[in-house]
């Protein structure tokens, strides 16, 4: 018999909840792992966190002292697209020494 699920007790946030660490790294490629609020327009990133996709900082916008609304430029099947992220204050991503889109 399987277990039952048991409520995530932390706060809820709208496009990442629950989403563990990623320890893991490369020899090719070590992860320059940088808090959301430290990013700036511009930067290539990886959200290595919440399922590995690769985006273009636009813009980034701290939101009280808990939230970091970031706009990104991601590119999917050769069409760009901008989309607007939320995260909570604290959440790693990759910071690429590459622009990756």
């Amino acid at each position: 018999m399987s277990q039952p699920i048991q409520p995530f007790a932390g706060p809820i946030w709208p496009t990442v909840c629950g989403v563990e660490t990623h320890q893991g790294t490369s020899s090719q490629h070590p992860h320059e792992l940088v808090p959301v609020e430290a990013l700036r327009s511009g930067d290539p990133i990886t959200d290595v966190n919440g399922g590995g996709e690769h985006y273009i900082v636009l813009e980034s916008k701290t939101v009280g002292d808990t939230c970091v609304v970031l706009e990104l430029e991601s590119k999917a099947h050769d069409v760009l697209r901008v989309i607007e992220k939320s995260f909570p204050t604290g959440y790693e991503v990759d910071r690429s020494a590459r622009r990756v889109v």
